[in-house]
């Protein structure tokens, strides 16, 4: 008699064997191209890539973080608003998310929401950034006059910087 754990392996062994290292979920298959063109600043066109990679998969988090990211280097802060709110909330300590979420708020002149979002802003590769938004984050509390634009523009200096 055989296990139900060995049809599985079994199963997933013969299509291994017939479609080579293709992943067998299917996370991930389409995913490359749509990193490629991100890397190479074609957010336009990852952007399109990464919704063609969310119809195969929906509940993939990295395609939905970077379509999230295209829309804000693009300067679709609503769309960019939308798409990484649904991430920070099914994972919170998304960093990247967190991030950019907080930017996109900016951008649209919401500081209250983005500085809520940035208080569980945690990132220790990038203590720049950090210190920034931890400044903008302190200064707003004090009553500071700020514009979205402001802090915005000063987190992504230092994001280029870092």
């Amino acid at each position: 008699m055989i296990s139900r754990r060995d049809l599985l392996f079994g199963m997933v062994r013969r299509i291994r064997e017939k479609d080579g290292d293709k992943p067998v979920s299917g996370i991930g298959a389409d995913i490359g191209a749509a990193d490629a063109a991100y890397v190479r600043k074609e957010f336009a066109a990852a952007r399109d890539l990464y919704k063609e990679v969310l119809k195969g998969n929906r509940a993939h988090k990295e395609a939905r973080v970077r379509l999230g990211l295209c829309h804000y280097h693009l300067g679709e802060y609503v769309q960019a608003k939308d798409t990484l709110l649904m991430i920070h909330r099914q994972h919170p300590g998304e960093y990247l998310a967190c991030l950019y979420l907080g930017l996109a708020y900016a951008r649209r002149d919401q500081l209250d929401k983005c500085m809520e979002v940035w208080k569980g802003f945690v990132d220790r590769d990038h203590i720049a950034v950090m210190r920034e938004i931890n400044v903008h984050r302190a200064l707003y509390e004090t009553g500071e006059a700020l514009t979205g634009a402001s802090v915005a523009e000063a987190v992504e200096q230092a994001l280029a910087q870092a």
